[in-house]
């Protein structure tokens, strides 16, 4: 959860923190930035596969290891950027990083360890990322009073002082410390059924992965809700400025409300996750965000931002849990880094397009009501596919 929350502060939810002061400092348009942001995603996305291989090969704490290298370093190195082609490399750079070290590492560690109550250790996990949104104002505050270049090159530093202690404690899975899952001993009486052929699991090939409906239908779902997510984190602090008026402290902090309500739906999609039907309560979780984006289309207002926020913010926490604890539900635990690395493939169309569509539309028109609509759109197809997904259990070969 701390390394969850240093990567949101840090990097994940201040990206779109940092760009008006680089829109400022290097003359960009709103489409550039969100080329930026997509190059980001569209990485994380091509990465997948051999991330999920990674993975496999390796323990995870040492893909975590080098991906906080790669981060903290390209953050020391940002600092000293001049021009769009080096900011691009050590973006890129930068990237990798936070991919490698970030949510499918520390996921396939929760996956590991939890089964009977697995939405709610994933909520967990996802606090930090929460927490660190909490932070964004501080992050805000620092940039105005220093300027982003010491702020992106002490990010550096601070991250690798904090990050290194905390990522010498993941250990990949129980059994390599003598326990079972939920921290289960192996000869402890009460140890569950489904508990108990946990080590013995077969995991899918790739090939019938992504010959099953599940597949799809998961991925489809949740790429189009990290489309709405991504434009929202990157066009955020942006559409509050130019619509309201409002300073980049102020609007931060309103985007810091998001992240409260974050928190709230966690706590629920967590505790939720565990005793409902997760298929509902994903779609449940695409309606708000389709609430939502309807707001900002003819937003005018704080109170009507506000109202957007809370609406987003919540259904972030109450679906984003949900997203890993059901390919885990469907797939089993031994085959979830797989699953995810080439999920990410499609998730990565929705991470691109989102913040794209945003910046292309709102530079066109001058305005955000037409790709706010675009947006609402794609999440109601989102949240379609999560409602035909049939139930759990086909292609699961002992417990997950």
């Amino acid at each position: 959860m701390a390394l969850q929350a240093l990567q949101a502060m840090l990097f994940f939810q201040a990206f779109g923190v940092y760009a008006p002061f680089w829109m400022a400092d290097f003359g960009w348009s709103r489409t550039t930035i969100s080329l930026i942001h997509s190059m980001h995603r569209t990485e994380s996305g091509l990465l997948g596969p051999i991330h999920g291989w990674l993975l496999t090969r390796y323990s995870p704490r040492n893909v975590v290891i080098a991906g906080m290298v790669l981060l903290g370093g390209g953050f020391v190195v940002l600092g000293f950027v001049q021009g769009l082609a080096q900011f691009v490399i050590v973006f890129l750079i930068m990237s990798i990083g936070a991919s490698l070290c970030g949510f499918l590492s520390l996921m396939t560690v929760v996956v590991n360890w939890f089964a009977r109550f697995r939405s709610r250790a994933m909520a967990l996990i996802g606090l930090g990322m929460s927490i660190g949104g909490l932070l964004v104002p501080l992050l805000a505050w620092l940039l105005v009073t220093y300027g982003w270049r010491p702020v992106a090159i002490g990010s550096g530093v601070v991250y690798l002082l904090l990050a290194w202690p905390l990522s010498r404690t993941l250990i990949t899975d129980p059994e390599s410390v003598g326990l079972l899952p939920d921290g289960r001993q192996p000869d402890d009486e009460a140890v569950s059924a489904a508990n108990a052929p946990a080590t013995a699991e077969t995991p899918l090939s790739a090939r019938e992965a992504l010959r099953s409906s599940e597949f799809w239908l998961l991925s489809i779902g949740h790429s189009n809700a990290l489309a709405i997510v991504g434009a929202v984190s990157v066009h955020f602090v942006i559409y509050v400025r130019e619509t309201l008026g409002l300073g980049v402290t102020v609007a931060a902090s309103l985007f810091t409300l998001i992240t409260v309500c974050q928190i709230a739906g966690q706590a629920v999609g967590g505790f939720l996750g565990d005793r409902f039907d997760k298929r509902w309560l994903a779609a449940g979780g695409m309606a708000m965000h389709v609430a939502a984006m309807v707001i900002l289309i003819w937003a005018g207002s704080v109170a009507s931002v506000v109202a957007a926020s809370v609406l987003h913010g919540f259904a972030w926490g109450l679906r984003g849990p949900l997203m890993s604890a059901m390919r885990a539900d469907y797939f089993g635990r031994r085959a979830f880094a797989m699953v995810m690395g080439y999920s990410s493939l499609i998730l990565m169309v929705g991470s691109v397009i989102g913040p794209l569509l945003i910046g292309i539309v709102a530079d066109s028109t001058g305005a955000y009501g037409l790709a706010f609509g675009l947006l609402a759109g794609i999440g109601a197809i989102g949240g379609l596919a999560f409602l035909v997904l049939p139930k759990p259990g086909r292609w699961l070969r002992g417990a997950a």
